[in-house]
């Protein structure tokens, strides 16, 4: 384990393949280095036990697992010990558009006061990705949304600011005891200066990367540091969406290594 924060492996880079074969998936994970993996989700209590069983099997912990629906997400992350869980994003196509207003974040937020009571009433951290096409696409509309709801939490995930040409490192200013959960990734554009998140066409004009490749002005050792800085004491998941110099395996351990190379 990595002696400052524990890291997982997002499996989503193996692009289905862990839906196949699972156990070969996790050998994979765990050869390369990871303390946990994410990615997995559960259709009932048995299925997330044999998940969890299998994870074990390769001293592999499940980080923020799905489920059906959001109180039994909470209920399975409870389960398995974790501190947070994700909540259902909410999408500006759905409160405002692009540009939503101070309203459109307190009806977002309002929808989430359910889920974020459920979870505050069992000590889970509930947490909003920042995700493209949601209503966390830079780090001012984290604030916004985080502002008008005060339970909420941040998935700081940093090849979607990116994407949103926000500084992640920008979000420990005033965010930094609100992040619930890391996902770090890169980001690479084709053209830096003219990349627009909403007109440009994914993979064509820009991509996620492997952790150091990015052009978008990621320093990841500095974004760790603040990590350690604001007492961040919960899990970081490496994430890339697909591959794009090696195999799913090989990637997990570019990244894998790239963290080592820093101390971490």
């Amino acid at each position: 384990m990595s002696k400052k924060f524990p890291i997982a492996c997002h499996l989503i880079v193996w692009g289905g393949e862990q839906n196949k074969n699972l156990e070969k998936v996790l050998r994979d994970v765990a050869d390369a280095g990871y303390d946990g993996v994410e990615g997995v989700s559960a259709r009932s209590l048995d299925e997330l036990a044999d998940v969890a069983k299998l994870a074990a099997k390769y001293g592999l912990h499940l980080v923020n697992v799905g489920a059906a629906d959001p109180r039994t997400k909470i209920d399975y992350n409870i389960l398995l010990g974790n501190s947070a869980a994700e909540v259902p994003a909410c999408r500006k196509s759905e409160f405002g558009g692009v540009n939503p207003t101070d309203d459109d974040f307190k009806r977002a937020a309002d929808s989430l006061k359910e889920i974020i009571e459920y979870a505050q009433e069992y000590n889970i951290k509930p947490f909003h990705h920042a995700h493209r096409g949601t209503m966390i696409e830079t780090v001012d509309d984290a604030v916004n949304l985080l502002n008008a709801a005060p339970g909420l939490y941040l998935l700081l995930d940093t090849g979607h600011l990116l994407a949103g040409r926000s500084n992640p490192v920008d979000a420990f200013e005033k965010l930094g005891d609100r992040i619930g959960h890391v996902h770090l990734k890169d980001f690479y554009a084709e053209d830096p200066e003219t990349w627009d998140n909403h007109k440009s066409k994914w993979m064509k004009d820009g991509r996620f990367e492997e952790l150091g490749k990015g052009n978008m002005g990621l320093d990841v050792k500095v974004l760790l540091e603040e990590l350690e800085r604001v007492g961040y004491d919960g899990w970081i998941s490496i994430e890339q969406d697909a591959t794009t110099h090696h195999s799913p395996a090989e990637t997990a351990k570019v990244n894998r290594e790239y963290l080592k190379s820093l101390g971490y």
